[in-house]
């Protein structure tokens, strides 16, 4: 039986199967998913636990008397293995299909191990865990198995995050889970027992987090000015250049402006992504910029960077760093027109 990491714990509230197989590589996700199952085990009566792992010198005497070995007391025992891949060690996946084909009700076997692929789908010791055990493969959650992970983090604090909230603590943290488990933490420490809005949200993970030019430039593209202005300041505050910010925009802009054209002339999203490249998380935000601004608009913006340019070199007389935050806000959609000439106090 295959499932997923959401299918994992209603199974578990049923008969356990006497094999698990957790695969993946998100650390956190299969750290969750051992948790379930100890607990799971603990409460049908497997009270012992043995770990076994290739990394404190399990070999294949161990395994196999372990495997055969009646547990002390007639103790119901759940044993971890820890087989970081299929392929190396063969014999040891030979000892566990053989046990496999008529396992002991006195013991439950949680096997980890890294990715599975096609070549170890096809492994005898796989297939006769598919054949009478469980296999939870950890793959990258889609931005929907995101939000419902953060709102199941969220309810092991007895916390609310609406859904604003939710979506700019994933869009933030951008996948990273151990961030995003960590901010949900903080929100319970510092508002136990509350709903958590976007406001909280937003001041945790920019106080929290290191930026670089890049994490502005997708910031200004998305539109979410109040971001922007912070991650702006954080910069300053961390004596970043802002040449490199002007080259970052810049670049982005004028790449922003090639495909503008491409659409112009006929090309679908899908196959412009595809063309330029462009990761799946921020297809959305271009589509969205792309759809708001003209080819006019680039080049007014690409003005403005010139004139922060000038600023940086001393040829306009005012500070770059009020020009960057009056670019941060032109760049959100639906904002009025902003006069680049008017000058501001350094």
């Amino acid at each position: 039986m295959k499932l997923t990491y959401f299918q994992l714990e209603p199974h578990l509230t049923k008969k356990l199967a006497p094999v698990y197989l957790i695969g993946g590589e998100d650390v956190l996700l299969k750290q969750d998913s051992v948790r379930m199952i100890r607990k799971a085990a603990k409460h049908a009566g497997f009270s012992g636990r043995l770990r076994l792992s290739i990394d404190t010198g399990l070999d294949e005497q161990q395994l196999y008397s372990t495997l055969n070995s009646p547990s002390l007391f007639s103790e119901k025992q759940l044993l971890e293995i820890n087989l970081p891949s299929f392929t190396t060690h063969k014999t040891l996946v030979t000892i566990l299909s053989e046990y496999l084909k008529n396992p002991s009700s006195q013991h439950l076997l949680l096997i980890t191990t890294g990715k599975i692929d096609s070549k170890i789908s096809k492994n005898n010791c796989y297939q006769a865990i598919e054949n009478s055990g469980v296999i939870i493969t950890i793959w990258p959650l889609s931005h929907e198995q995101l939000l419902q992970w953060i709102h199941y983090q969220a309810k092991k604090y007895r916390l609310q995050l609406n859904a604003p909230a939710a979506n700019l603590l994933a869009n933030y943290a951008e996948g990273n889970l151990i961030a995003i488990a960590q901010a949900i933490e903080k929100c319970y420490l510092l508002q136990p027992q509350k709903i958590i809005d976007e406001d909280l949200i937003d001041t945790l993970m920019v106080d929290d987090m290191q930026f670089t030019i890049f994490d502005l430039v997708d910031s200004m593209i998305a539109g979410n000015v109040s971001r922007s202005l912070r991650i702006l300041g954080t910069l300053k505050l961390n004596s970043c250049e802002p040449t490199l910010i002007i080259w970052a925009i810049a670049r982005e802009l004028r790449l922003l402006n090639d495909m503008a054209q491409q659409i112009k002339q006929g090309m679908s999203f899908e196959d412009l992504f595809k063309k330029n490249r462009v990761f799946i998380r921020r297809q959305s935000m271009l589509r969205s910029f792309l759809k708001k601004f003209s080819a006019t608009d680039y080049w007014r913006f690409l003005l403005d960077i010139a004139n922060i340019d000038r600023c940086i070199k001393g040829a306009i007389a005012d500070n770059p760093w009020n020009r960057l935050q009056m670019l941060c806000l032109k760049l959100t959609p639906k904002r009025p027109t902003i006069d680049t000439t008017t000058k501001h106090p350094a």
